[in-house]
């Protein structure tokens, strides 16, 4: 036979050896049949949800604060409330929930003295094998699969999920809800209260003095002055209720900085000589000359105050409307339904793979005895011969 094993040579070999091949390809399968035969039964059931980031009257207000922060700065977008969501699955708390919840500790029949060690135990083996979340980053779907023995525990288990995440957020939201109202509210009552001093200030000022009136450039002026001042401290609401529902890495967060450093440089080159965005026309205000400078700042404050009025007060009655809100801060895509088929194992395609992994298998060990026994048996011969000879030598 020639060095080089042929297709035909192969063949041959195989059919040689076929007692062989046969044998160890059956003890195989038999073996894969037993085995997938006694492995447990495992049933998985899935369910898919999505982020809702708008609804209603909240989505018509446009870029308001509601519009950011939980619907304006109130509300996420749909990637990073998905991220969220997955946090607060993945959490240990969440996790602990579920194994109380379904007593898992005696499923997966942990015994242990230390609650501690059993409810890790239990963490551990849920992690691993129980509960697997995906998410698609471009279509912001969370799929949640649950695996157990018993197809109707991996469909309660997931429906738990679904519900105990829609209530943690709904009280999340609510809570946040609340702190965004309070914050609003003690700006609107200060508003309101400096609108009310400002203005008996001015009345005043106007009784003593006779009445005062402006000129058409210190009224631009002021109207200018106040217009930019006024974006400033709403840029500065926003960017202070933003810390307290963001990550400091939020894009929200970080989009809301640049805005309120922009509008910081836009005032500081209103207030210095020169500005781009002062027409030449206008005089500065600290160039006004005696009571009318005073009757000017008394003004221009009054009129930066009821800017700030102006834009607050719909978002505080829209924050008490968020807070008293209690609907579904994501859709159900898929519920979670009673498998009808078991996830594994797969008995079918267990046995053909480690049949035919046994048949090649067998092949090989029929080439590799063909190779070593039977081609070079003249040279194992010798090799047997020669020790005989030896042994007799040495008996000698």
């Amino acid at each position: 036979m020639n060095k080089d094993m042929g297709l035909l040579d192969l063949v041959f070999v195989i059919a040689k050896s076929r007692k062989m091949v046969i044998l160890v390809t059956m003890l195989f399968a038999i073996g894969a049949i037993i085995y997938s035969l006694v492995t447990p039964e495992y049933w998985k059931s899935q369910a898919a949800i999505l982020p809702i980031t708008e609804s209603g009257a909240i989505s018509s207000i446009g870029k308001s604060i509601t519009d950011m922060l939980g619907g304006g700065i109130l509300r996420t977008q749909k990637s990073e409330q998905a991220i969220e969501f997955i946090t607060i699955m993945q959490s240990r708390q969440f996790k602990e929930q579920v194994i109380r919840e379904f007593n898992l500790i005696d499923y997966y029949q942990i015994q242990d003295d230390l609650p501690e060690k059993t409810m890790e135990m239990a963490l551990r083996q849920m992690t691993g094998s129980m509960v697997d979340i995906v998410f698609d980053h471009e279509s912001n779907l969370i799929t949640i699969s649950i695996e157990t023995k018993d197809k109707l525990l991996s469909r309660n288990i997931a429906d738990y999920y679904i519900n105990a995440l829609q209530t943690y957020n709904i009280q999340n939201r609510m809570s946040k809800g609340k702190l965004n109202r309070v914050f609003l509210e003690k700006r609107v009552h200060q508003n309101r209260a400096d609108i009310d001093s400002l203005g008996i200030a001015l009345r005043h000022f106007q009784e003593k003095h006779q009445t005062i009136a402006l000129d058409q450039q210190t009224q631009s002026l002021i109207s200018l002055y106040s217009t930019n001042v006024a974006s400033y401290f709403q840029s500065q609401i926003e960017l202070e209720l933003a810390r307290a529902n963001y990550s400091e890495s939020s894009p929200v967060l970080q989009e809301l900085k640049r805005k309120n450093e922009l509008l910081a440089n836009q005032i500081k080159s209103l207030e210095r000589s020169g500005s781009d965005l002062l027409p030449k026309y206008i005089v500065q205000i600290d160039k006004i000359p005696g009571i009318g400078l005073q009757y000017a700042q008394l003004m221009l404050n009054l009129e930066i105050k009821k800017k700030v009025f102006e834009f607050i007060y719909p978002q505080y009655e829209l924050a008490k409307l968020e807070e008293m809100k209690d609907m579904p801060v994501f859709e159900v895509v898929d519920s979670p339904k009673v498998a009808g088929i078991r996830a594994r194992p797969k008995r079918a395609l267990t046995v053909i793979v480690i049949t035919t992994a046994a048949f090649i298998l067998s092949c090989l060990l029929a080439v590799i005895k063909e190779r070593l026994f039977v081609q070079n048996r003249e040279q194992i011969q010798k090799i047997f011969t020669a020790l005989r000879q030896g042994n007799k030598e040495s008996q000698s």
